[in-house]
């Protein structure tokens, strides 16, 4: 209700006073339709951001020597998977014996294929989880899926239009779907491929599936010679062949390729500004002797109490336990796993310590980067899957 300042002595007074008894009637005009159950910004907030979705597991097939290709169907509603961006990866659940463990795995799938209802993802053989996706997950098998998340997708604002994407091993996956994304029309840019791998057996894609104008596609074999492909490593000499003026870089492998690359591109005079790498999960530290502590975890007003080895992070310690731990990112970037010590010190390597000022200040912590130093009493979220 409009309410202007009158410049009648006492007039204000008076129209304030009667505000109420004008409101009350405007009230009985207002007709008692009921008010709708749900609104479209509600509905399109839920189907781009469901949190966790249940898929199921459709195939499983071979690719390269230690790995294999799953192919998911989701069992929402719509048959959807969430929107996502070529680049993103999802986190996969499931209780494997005693223990509760996820996973983030790059999406292998384009934004189309996963809106039609099918998610790819290429898993190597690494640890626990993934030894049992490919040894003993089945066709029907139901995982919990977490929701699209990470920020190494192509940006318009921030990233040149070509980019250099530099893969090796499993590391390739994301550029499988940003590749698929420019074929679809997705995506809008210029993407050479350069992908360090042993040997041709090893390679988890084939490069004749993936031709388009806007894609450029070179393997470097280390451990193999043949007609067509690069041989030795990805060094300063091929780098510099792509890496022009308007080039970002794009990095996704193990630490060690990270390390290399970085320093030939440095070699080069590269800008290290103009280059993004994934992150890959923080794994166990290095410790003289291992320690055992007892690990309190406060899940609301259930409490529980486990062993924590100083040598794992928080996060493996509650998996182990067969404790559903909220987890995405599991290198300390997205914080998706806050959580709040309540009592005993803890260890975060500087180079894994993405925590809020304010988060250092009231001891709070990202459990999938952080170490017991100590008996640890921590508070964390609810898997709400």
């Amino acid at each position: 209700m409009a309410f202007r300042k009158s410049n009648v002595p006492g007039e204000d007074i008076r129209r304030a006073m009667e505000m109420p008894e004008k409101r009350r009637q405007l009230i009985a005009q207002t007709p008692a339709d009921p008010l709708p159950e749900t609104y479209a910004v509600n509905e399109l907030a839920k189907s781009l951001h469901p949190g966790f979705v249940k898929a199921e597991l459709v195939s499983r097939e071979p690719a390269g020597t230690d790995s294999c290709r799953f192919t998911f169907r989701s069992l929402r509603g719509d048959g959807r998977f969430p929107y996502f961006r070529a680049g993103q990866f999802i986190t996969l659940s499931t209780r494997v014996r005693e223990s509760f463990i996820t996973r983030p795995y790059s999406i292998a799938s384009s934004p189309e294929e996963a809106l039609e209802g099918h998610l790819e993802v290429i898993i190597q053989r690494k640890g626990i989880f993934s030894s049992y996706l490919i040894d003993e997950a089945k066709t029907g098998d139901v995982l919990i899926m977490g929701e699209p998340s990470g920020d190494f997708c192509h940006d318009d604002l921030r990233d040149c239009d070509h980019i250099l994407a530099v893969a090796g091993g499993s590391g390739i996956t994301p550029f499988l779907s940003m590749m698929k994304a420019i074929r679809e029309g997705s995506e809008n840019f210029r993407l050479t491929l350069l992908y360090g791998v042993r040997t041709r057996k090893q390679m988890l894609f084939n490069p004749e599936e993936f031709r388009d104008d806007r894609i450029r596609i070179e393997v470097v074999l280390s451990e193999e010679e043949a007609e067509g492909y690069r041989h030795g490593f990805i060094s300063s000499e091929i780098l510099k062949e792509y890496a022009g003026g308007d080039t970002s870089v794009f990095l996704c492998g193990p630490d060690v390729m990270y390390h290399f690359v970085r320093g030939e591109l440095e070699r080069i005079g590269f800008p290290q500004e103009r280059i993004r790498q994934e992150r890959n999960s923080v794994g166990d530290r290095a410790v003289g002797e291992d320690e055992i502590y007892r690990l309190t975890v406060r899940i609301r007003d259930d409490v529980k109490t486990v062993d924590a080895r100083s040598s794992e992070t928080v996060v493996t310690a509650l998996e182990r336990a067969g404790i559903p731990a909220v987890v995405r990112c599991r290198n300390g970037v997205c914080g998706f796993c806050h959580s709040r010590v309540v009592r005993g010190s803890y260890y975060v390597a500087p180079e894994n310590d993405f925590r809020r000022a304010a988060d250092r200040k009231f001891n709070y912590i990202h459990p999938c980067s952080t170490y017991p130093l100590s008996d640890l009493e921590i508070e964390i979220p609810v898997f709400d899957a």
